[in-house]
């Protein structure tokens, strides 16, 4: 009777653990080695003031080393729970002295040492799927890492091309302000002359009262982005930036060649993080399906006690023990834990897909974006060799009376708004490459997780 209890208890702790066993597979991933770009992907604009900058943001940016923190937090829970799978050894060692108050004077001593192992037998490999999860979550941290990386050297692209532009538009604005003074000057001379109203000098002064307020919002706008630059650096933003005088936009290298961007996709720290938090919630469901099933635990002890301290180890007792042990009913506890399980992986899977469409949308509308900002730009030139071509004209002919000043006007406004116009556009074209080398980033900073980790301390 007994015995076909004791056979009937183990067998429902084993069907216990058969809900739903199976575990959906992971999504193929591709590995490292499948494809080769290069993810210092600013050198392509052969900028050394700009390689400096990235060089100084790696090393001394606050996101980025708290970002790597965050690793080695990550690295100490996975050392943790590694641990947690190997045995473990505890021993106690006691000593105390008995006196007689009462009676006989008496007084005898004690010493007892005590030796325990304990070890839980990974019977359905719980333990092995817990490590693995925890192993995949460290990675997804590295790469949240990588994502920082990119998302910094990106912001600071950006912030040093709009610089350069901000730089190069109050230069031009000078040089605007200089063809201004000219046509101001003939437009007094011509007054004088009797050919024009004084109201034609009062508008080109007020062009370039106009000019003047430009020149104090574009002032305004480089220390702006100098104080932003030192931001993303980790320092002040009262600190001085040297570097700052060589900011200039550039001419864009050849777009890269993005061929077939799944495989390259495939190595985007984004699209990493997602596939590990995804590969994570697959180990955590497997684990959750094998709580269900019954642990075995086996424990040593040893025992040894003596009234002289000299005589501890004369006599020991071992006892060893194994024990098997499950749940009979829980009200459907594991089961709901399951179920959860399940329905995480289920969403990071979601998760997952999504991130890989978004990333591939994100190649295409960069590289779409810079194709049609490059021809727009072809245009825009198209259309300032014509201004130049009108405003020379229409000076040349005003200086022989045959044209009124409000012609000399128009065509000077329009000349020069096309020429600032040119310079943000060119901006756009540069932000438009960035985001493409963007999409397409994979890796670049490298962390000595292990060195990081036995010198923490320093």
């Amino acid at each position: 009777m007994q015995k076909n209890f004791l056979w009937s208890a183990f067998t429902a702790l084993i069907l216990s653990g058969c809900l739903n066993p199976d575990i959906p597979p992971l999504p193929p991933h591709a590995t490292q080695s499948d494809v080769t770009v290069n993810n210092r992907w600013w050198e392509e604009f052969h900028d050394a003031s700009l390689n400096q900058l990235m060089d100084d943001a790696l090393k001394e940016s606050l996101s980025l080393n708290a970002a790597k923190q965050r690793v080695l937090q990550a690295y100490a829970t996975l050392q943790s729970k590694e641990a947690s799978t190997l045995p473990t050894v505890n021993a106690i060692g006691t000593g105390g002295a008995q006196n007689e108050l009462k009676g006989v004077e008496s007084k005898k001593d004690t010493y007892t040492a005590t030796l325990a192992a304990s070890y839980e037998v990974d019977l359905f490999g719980k333990k092995e799927d817990a490590t693995q999860s925890t192993e995949a979550t460290f990675k997804a941290t590295q790469e949240a890492l990588h994502i920082s990386s990119i998302t910094l050297a990106a912001e600071i692209t950006t912030a040093w091309y709009t610089l350069a532009q901000k730089q190069e538009s109050l230069t031009l604005l000078n040089e605007q302000q200089n063809v201004a003074q000219k046509i101001l000057a003939i437009t007094k001379i011509t007054h004088e002359s009797g050919k024009n109203s004084i109201t034609d000098v009062w508008q080109q002064e007020q062009y370039l009262q106009s000019l003047a307020s430009q020149k104090i919002t574009l002032l305004a706008d480089i220390d702006t982005q100098i104080r932003a630059i030192n931001i993303l650096l980790g320092r002040s933003p009262l600190s001085a930036l040297p570097l700052s005088k060589n900011a200039q936009l550039i001419a864009l290298p050849a777009i890269p060649e993005v061929g077939i961007p799944a495989t390259k996709l495939l190595q985007r720290p984004d699209v990493k993080q997602a596939f590990y938090t995804l590969q994570a919630s697959h180990y955590d469901l497997a684990e959750a399906i094998k709580n269900q099933y019954p642990t075995l635990s086996i424990s040593l002890s040893t025992l040894s006690s003596a009234t002289q301290f000299s005589n501890l180890l004369d006599t020991i007792i071992a006892t060893a023990t194994g024990t098997l042990s499950g749940t009979l009913y829980d009200g459907g506890n594991k089961e709901a834990l399951v179920k959860k399980a399940r329905f995480i992986t289920k969403e990071r899977s979601f998760s997952y897909q999504q991130t890989l469409i978004g990333a591939f949308n994100e190649t295409l509308e960069a590289e779409h974006k810079e194709a049609m900002q490059t021809r727009y730009n072809a245009q825009l030139n198209e259309r300032l060799i014509l201004a130049r071509a009108i405003f020379e004209r229409q000076q040349s002919k005003y200086l022989y009376g045959t044209v009124q000043y409000l012609s000399v006007l128009n065509a000077q406004q329009s000349l020069q708004e096309l020429e600032q116009t040119q310079l943000t556009k060119e901006l756009e074209n540069i932000k438009y490459r960035i985001a493409l080398y963007r999409s397409l980033g994979g890796a670049f900073i490298t962390q000595d997780i292990d060195h990081e980790w036995r010198n923490y301390d320093n």
